[in-house]
């Protein structure tokens, strides 16, 4: 069958307590019903399954709390991996990731397994990062609702039994509703990775807009207080300036000294070898100064290529993960290095190199190495950005250096004009004129880098601005053009809904024959031809529909960011009649079952329909008060 991506499939759950295994189950593409009496552990299975995809549980059971970890295996569109959480009451855990099967999992090293925060920090990227990266979600994120991480998604995709049916989302208690509607944007594919990669740079490009305006203004401060505007063409006649009040005072130093020469009986070089030997000293750090530029600056254009050569394999993999879905394994006749025939190997091998192969293998490794050469990618961009702090600081370092080096080589060609004598006290107030004029050329090259740093600030202030333009306006037309694909969204979802509502027993009026189905993410409300008040099990039943729904919508059209998941623990809720949930059961199987692509439906009852009890559709045994879901022996 097709599959759509982004697509999430869960192929096994391990529950453990003490090492001991509690639950372990196998899952598959289409329904799964988790059956079994009331208060049997039917929703604790489905909180795991929400807790180990990434989502928070605000009340775990008693019974929950026994146990200490979850592990799931996990398809994300078509990428084999392994997830695992530690159990616990309090939020916000951190999540183990495994680029392979459960089994290759366990028998692995702790070093194999990679471990992600819940939250995203400058260092670490969170665990939500790395999954939607791995179900090509991408990363979206506003100045409004912030980032979007995997339990704001779960919320749409899990209908628990503890939060309000007449709302949308799963129940959170500081809950906002930018947040809700960014999510359902998202989901519906409202805009596609341009629009968010663009809003994510507006946002960074606003921020670095911002640091270098203020930086701008405190230079601009500082200029302003020598009283005149400060440019380099005045910086040229300062220097000139200054130059030439310099060789008037090594004249009149020369004039003088040749006087004093007569009358002097003990010329001494000490003036001249102090002179040379701090300006061999100002030459030697000038020297270390600009190896060190030099370095850095070739590190970066070696850091650039590198970080290109990465961007490109990132989207190489993605590639080779596509094409490897869409033809399967590449077939060899002839070996690529030397040409010679290949005679066709044993089934499960790689014609090539022999290494055991098959599909999920393949989908492991290719799931391993995206995450790996993005997290190399990000690590290098992070490196970059620290050699690029560290050169501006070394050519700062290095033309102040330089001024320094300028200042005792005019020194040194000054006093090597003029013979010195132990007695110099004629000539101190021309010594004084001089080493006032060094400082003032000191003074002029700060104001010359000063100015340097101003225009250099206010080119990329401008560069910024119009990138800041640009984005802005692509961004303008991004929203334009997919208007209409929110609106196909959700006149899909919507006639989803209402198909499902009008082959629900007849027991809602307003349900028999609807005309329209209105719902609101950012209001987290929903309505039937303009009614929003119904019985306690019509709005059970409302919300399971809303929500399954908006799954078929998304198995029916492709550029939905919906992952084909769902889980719906609603149906029996608020007196649900036996007949009317398994009409409802029966509606999954038989809109799944139609549906043009692939997906997984994971739905717990104590009423199931006869002819769904069987392994095409049920997970596990059925369950008993005496009997749970959690076999603790």
């Amino acid at each position: 069958m097709t599959r759509f991506d982004p697509s999430l499939m869960i192929r096994r759950m391990v529950i453990e307590r003490a090492n001991n295994k509690v639950y372990d189950e196998r899952f598959h593409a289409g329904v799964n019903i988790i059956r079994g009496e009331n208060s049997s552990g039917k929703s604790t299975i489905l909180n795991f399954i929400h807790y180990g995809l990434g989502g928070d549980v605000n009340e775990w059971s008693e019974t929950a709390l026994l146990c200490e970890r979850v592990t799931i295996e996990v398809q994300l569109s078509g990428k084999v991996a392994t997830l695992s959480r530690l159990i616990s009451a309090s939020p916000r855990q951190a999540m183990e990731v495994f680029f392979g099967n459960y089994d290759d999992a366990v028998n692995a090293g702790r070093s194999q397994w990679e471990r992600y925060p819940y939250i995203r920090s400058q260092s670490k990227e969170s665990f939500s990062q790395v999954l939607f990266r791995l179900l090509d979600i991408p990363e979206a994120a506003s100045e409004d609702s912030g980032n979007i991480t995997m339990h704001q998604v779960m919320r749409l995709l899990y209908g628990d039994q503890l939060s309000p049916v007449d709302e949308l989302f799963a129940h959170e208690g500081f809950d906002n509703s930018k947040i809700r509607e960014a999510v359902g944007r998202l989901l519906c594919g409202a805009f596609d990775n341009e629009l968010y990669g663009n809003e994510l740079e507006i946002r960074d490009v606003g921020k670095r807009y911002d640091s270098v305006a203020a930086e701008l203004n405190s230079l601009y401060k500082a200029l302003g207080q020598a009283g005149h505007d400060l440019t380099l063409d005045w910086v040229a006649e300062q220097r000139v300036r200054n130059e030439a009040e310099r060789q008037s005072v090594e004249n009149e130093l020369t004039r003088i000294q040749k006087e004093a020469a007569g009358q002097s009986s003990s010329p001494t070089l000490k003036a001249q070898e102090e002179t040379y030997l701090q300006l061999v000293d100002k030459q030697k750090k000038v020297a270390a100064l600009r190896e060190e530029k030099d370095s850095i600056e070739l590190a970066m254009a070696d850091s650039d290529a590198f970080i290109r050569s990465l961007e490109e394999k990132l989207t190489a993999l993605k590639d080779s993960a596509l094409i490897a879905q869409e033809i399967g394994t590449a077939q060899f006749t002839a070996c690529p290095a030397c040409y010679a025939a290949i005679i066709a190997g044993e089934h499960g091998v790689c014609a090539l190199c022999k290494a055991p192969y098959d599909d999920d293998i393949a989908s492991e490794r290719i799931g391993g190495l995206i995450n790996e050469t993005a997290l190399q990618l990000r690590q290098s961009k992070l490196l970059q950005e620290d050699r690029v702090t560290r050169f501006a600081e070394a050519e700062s370092s290095f033309l102040v250096a330089a001024s320094e080096w300028q200042a005792a080589a005019n020194r040194y060609t000054a006093v090597q004009k003029r013979p010195t004598n132990e007695n110099e006290h004629r000539l101190n107030e021309l010594y004084k004129r001089l080493g006032y004029l060094d400082r003032r050329d000191e003074d002029i090259t700060e104001k010359a880098k000063m100015i340097e740093v101003v225009n250099a600030l206010s080119t990329q202030k401008r560069e910024l601005n119009d990138r800041l333009s640009w984005l802005k306006g692509q961004n303008e037309k991004l929203v334009y053009t997919q208007r209409a694909r929110l609106a196909d969204a959700y006149m899909s979802i919507s006639d989803n809904v209402r198909i499902l509502l009008s082959k629900d027993l007849k027991r809602q009026d307003s349900f028999e024959n609807p005309q329209k189905v209105d719902f609101s993410f950012a209001d987290n409300k929903i309505s039937v031809d303009g009614h929003t008040y119904f019985s306690a099990s019509s709005r059970a039943f409302l919300k399971s529909a809303f929500l399954f729904g908006f799954h078929s919508a998304a198995t029916q059209k492709s550029y939905f960011r919906h992952p084909r998941f769902v889980m719906l623990d609603t149906i029996e809720d608020k007196g649900m009649e036996a007949p009317r949930s398994q009409n409802f059961q029966r509606l999954v199987v038989e809109f799944s079952e139609a549906a043009p692509s692939q997906s997984q439906v994971i739905l717990g009852t104590a009423m199931i329909a006869e002819e769904l009890n069987n392994d095409a559709y049920v997970v596990g045994r059925f369950y008993t008060r005496d009997n749970r879901s959690l076999d603790f022996g």
